[in-house]
């Protein structure tokens, strides 16, 4: 029989050890899993709360971008009339299209250079006596009739007599004279608007919301002339109409002051209310060359009342380059009968009617 062994014996402190060094291993181990079990834990919230949060959220509450809108400077097109093609190319205001007014070809420089003065001989050679029975033929003219003959030999008697009635026979700008007729219309580097001018009853252009004006007839024949464009299958807007004097008089300083590409304050169709820029689907129309829009209001504008102001061969007549977006409204009496008569100028039917009283 074995004795009773002190508790200090090598035996029982070796148990003692061996026991602590496993309840510390398992010790280690809870709590390495606990802390594992944290970590798990906290991603698996951050995963379950990103999930509940995106599903929680409709498409309802997100964010809308804010679509750009026109400025308020810029002409708004009726979204309900237009494709919606066409409220992609509103018309810019006047200062952002600008350049396409005044980039022109070079060649046209010498033919709206000013012309040089002419000088009219008093004792020219009187024209024939027979043109003297001319409806538009008038007697107070008839010395400046011979003289531009003499100057010009190159001309018929019947354009020497309705140049000089338009006042075609002076340099551009040389000789002002103040139309005061109830013919407002005809406003030319020789006619000019009185001072203070303004037109009355202006309207909206292209919609109520339109910022541009213009004459109510003017305004009328447009929306007349783009009903039958669309029907057609072409898409037109106005992109300048009425302009103040003082908003022409920014626009021919910013231009550089060249005659031929912007009018001078009270020399521009524009204040009279009745002269429309027209834009297509391409930009300011046909101001890079032709297309099948311009071609088709070339071809039909004047059974609305309209003209096409600046035609490529009457520059040396009209002072301006040629403008093929540049419609003025004269009425479908005058713009009839300019068609039928093959009249491609203002100036040429003016001259032609002298002392026609335009609408």
């Amino acid at each position: 029989m074995r004795g009773k062994r002190n508790k200090y014996h090598p035996y029982y402190v070796g148990r003692r050890s061996a026991r602590l060094r496993f309840l510390a291993g398992v010790g280690t181990f809870l709590m390495l899993f606990a802390a594992a079990g944290c970590v798990g834990f906290a991603v698996f919230m951050m995963i379950d709360i990103q999930t509940s949060a995106q599903a929680s959220v409709s498409t309802d509450d997100l964010p809308v971008l804010a679509v750009a809108q026109p400025s308020a400077s810029a002409p708004v097109v009726d979204a309900v009339v237009e494709p919606v093609s066409w409220i992609q190319i509103i018309p810019p205001d006047e200062d952002l299209m600008y350049e396409q007014y005044v980039h022109i070809p070079d060649e046209y420089e010498n033919i709206i250079a000013p012309a040089q003065p002419i000088l009219l001989a008093l004792d020219a050679p009187p024209i024939p006596a027979e043109y003297s029975a001319l409806p538009f033929y008038i007697n107070e003219n008839s010395t400046l009739y011979a003289a531009f003959w003499q100057e010009r030999p190159d001309l018929d008697i019947e354009t020497i007599v309705w140049m000089v009635n338009a006042s075609i026979h002076v340099p551009f700008y040389s000789q002002i004279s103040v139309n005061y007729q109830t013919n407002p219309l005809f406003i030319t580097p020789a006619y000019r608007l009185p001072d203070g001018f303004f037109p009355v009853g202006l309207v909206p252009v292209n919609n109520d919301e339109c910022h541009l004006r213009a004459t109510p007839e003017a305004v009328a024949a447009f929306k007349s002339l783009r009903t039958a464009a669309r029907e057609a299958g072409f898409d037109l807007a106005v992109t300048s109409a009425y302009r103040s004097a003082s908003r022409q008089s920014t626009l021919w300083e910013n231009g550089g002051q060249r005659d031929g590409r912007v009018a001078r304050p009270y020399h521009s169709e524009h204040q009279t209310g009745r002269a429309l820029d027209l834009w297509g689907p391409g930009g300011l129309l046909d101001s890079s060359g032709p297309t099948p829009t311009g071609q088709w209001v070339a071809d039909n504008l004047h059974e609305y009342g309209f003209i096409l102001r600046y035609r490529a061969e009457t520059t040396h007549i009209t002072g301006y380059i040629y403008e093929p977006w540049h419609i003025t409204y004269v009425s479908t009496g005058i713009s009839m009968y300019m068609h039928e008569n093959n009249i491609l100028s203002l100036e040429e039917f003016v001259g032609r009617n002298p002392g026609a009283a335009l609408p």
